[in-house]
Parts: C-alpha cells; sequence; structure tokens
C-alpha cells in the first residue's frame, strides 16, 4: 500500500451491488460527516463506494481524536458494500483525474460522483479575511467541484452509457449570504452557478447534476476552533450552549438536521426516481431561515 493510496475491499452481506454502478464521495472521511453518512447510504443502496479525502486523512491513529481517518471509513462502508479509499487534495487537478483514474482502474466503471469536500477558514469580520483563506474556501469547494465535476464527467461521457450523476454540497449560505461568512458565501453560492450551468451542458448525456443545501447540521465541525459555534456564540455573548438554543429556535422542526438526512438526499438524487431532476439546489434544512 503506498503512501498516496489506500484500498479496502469490503461486502458484508447487508447490500448487494446488483447495478454494479460506483460513485466517488470526497470528503469522506470524517465520521460524523455529512461525506462519510453519504458514502454508507449509497453503499446501503447498492453501489460500489471510493471515498477520498485530504492526504491528511490517510493514516489511522496518528491525527488527533476526531480527525478525519480515511482508513477506518473504507472499513465502516466496506462491510456494506465493496469499498476503496484513493487519497487526494480536490484543490489539485492531478489528484482529481487520479482518483477518477482509480475508481476505473478498480471497480471497471465511473456512474456518479459526489463533491462533498469542504471546509470553512475565516470565520471572521471582512476586514480580518486573509488572503489565504479566501484563496482556501474557494479553492477546495468551488475549484474542487469544478475539477470533481470535469473528471467525472469526461469518463461518463466517454462510457457512452446515456446515464450519469453528479451531486455538489453547497448550503443554506449558497443561497443567502451570512455575516462573517463571506468567504465561505462565495464559494457555495458559486456551486450552484456551476451545477446550473453543468446541468444544461450535461443533460443531453443523460447526466444530471444536482445540488444539495443543508442547513445548520450538527457535525463535529460546528464545534471546531474557529467554526460557527464557538465564533458566533462568543459575538453574542453567550455559551455555545445556549447559543445552539437561540439558533434552534429559528429552525421549524425544532433542531439540527442530521448528517444521515443529508446523505438520504444524496442517495435520492443518485437513484433512477430521480432521473428528472437536474440542475437543483435542494434545501434540507428542516424549515430554517437565515436571519
Amino acid at each position: 500500500m503506498g503512501p498516496d493510496e489506500e484500498r479496502g475491499v469490503g461486502n458484508g452481506g447487508q447490500a448487494q451491488a446488483s447495478s454494479g454502478r460506483v460513485v466517488v464521495v470526497t470528503g469522506a472521511a470524517r465520521a460524523g460527516g455529512i461525506g462519510r453518512a453519504s458514502a454508507e447510504a449509497l453503499a446501503r443502496a447498492g453501489w460500489r463506494v471510493v471515498l477520498s479525502d485530504h492526504p491528511s486523512a490517510q493514516h489511522a491513529g496518528t491525527a488527533p481524536e476526531g480527525a478525519p481517518d480515511l482508513r477506518a471509513a473504507v472499513q465502516h462502508v466496506g462491510a456494506i458494500t465493496e469499498a476503496s479509499g484513493h487519497v487526494a487534495d480536490v484543490a489539485d487537478p492531478a489528484q482529481v483525474e487520479a482518483l477518477a483514474d482509480h475508481a476505473l482502474e478498480r471497480f471497471g466503471r465511473l456512474d456518479g460522483w459526489i463533491n462533498n469536500a469542504g471546509l470553512n477558514a475565516g470565520v471572521r469580520p471582512l476586514v480580518d479575511v486573509t488572503d489565504e483563506e479566501w484563496d482556501l474556501n474557494l479553492s477546495v469547494m468551488a475549484t474542487g467541484t469544478f475539477y470533481g465535476s470535469r473528471a467525472a464527467a469526461r469518463r461518463m461521457i466517454d462510457a457512452g452509457t446515456g446515464w450519469g450523476r453528479i451531486v455538489n454540497m453547497s448550503s443554506q449560505a449558497g443561497k443567502t449570504g451570512m455575516p462573517l461568512l463571506s468567504a465561505y458565501c462565495a464559494a457555495k453560492f458559486a456551486i450552484i452557478g456551476i451545477t446550473q450551468a453543468l446541468s444544461g451542458e450535461l443533460g443531453r448525456h443523460g447526466i444530471t447534476v444536482n445540488a444539495v443545501c443543508p442547513g445548520t447540521v450538527d457535525t463535529p465541525l460546528l464545534e471546531l476552533p474557529g467554526g460557527i459555534v464557538p465564533t458566533f456564540s462568543a459575538q453574542a455573548g453567550l455559551s455555545g450552549e445556549e447559543y445552539r438554543a437561540r439558533l434552534t429556535r429559528h429552525i421549524p422542526l425544532g433542531r439540527f438536521v442530521r448528517a444521515e438526512e443529508i446523505a438520504a438526499t444524496v442517495a435520492f438524487l443518485c437513484s433512477d426516481a430521480a432521473d428528472a431532476i437536474t440542475g437543483e439546489a435542494v434545501n434540507v434544512t428542516g424549515g430554517q431561515e437565515v436571519h
């Protein structure tokens, strides 16, 4: 096993990939995250899954507790269906192309691609956002979505099957600008524009392109230093618990969204039942509005 690639194969008998379809999910390593939940949901729906994450997520047992662990994620999904892992920085076009090639080499086909990799650097006033934070948001999410979609579309078109799925992870902040999130909003707005443009281009090949727009999702990222809850609670002079309670009052369902609920929407958009849905940016927010 080389330093740039991890393979995992398993089939726990819980799901059989009767369709033989293969999907790549980026940003899939973090336990409790949307990417890993999406990989599991697709596995249970019968897809064979290539999980990918940044090279820093490659090695089990060497990262802090709660950090992304690609090996563990592959083992987890590999208990459901055939699964493989491949490290890739989605901001590097060569690594993204190598990820797509890995899917073909490992499974012989590529039918779906989930552009989920993301981050939130620079939760701060505009005047304090650094050039590096701006570039990081745009390169990982907007440019990463472009690179992933391009790599997937090239191989889906070449396959000539007349079928394919690309799902991009945008956000509620991709539809409404939010204070202190200028770089993040710019990237997530761009993802919706990419989605709409590509749906018009790729429809004639039978490839649908959709975006999912989560609201506040209860994942480990919420609580990371510099993240949403620590930053916004401090600004409001509230504890993290108090800020969560205040935010929940703006959600009609009265709770944060779960990663598994986002994953269920991703799996639906990848299914045959979604054949006529393309170019959409689907809210999964619990009814939350941005204030």
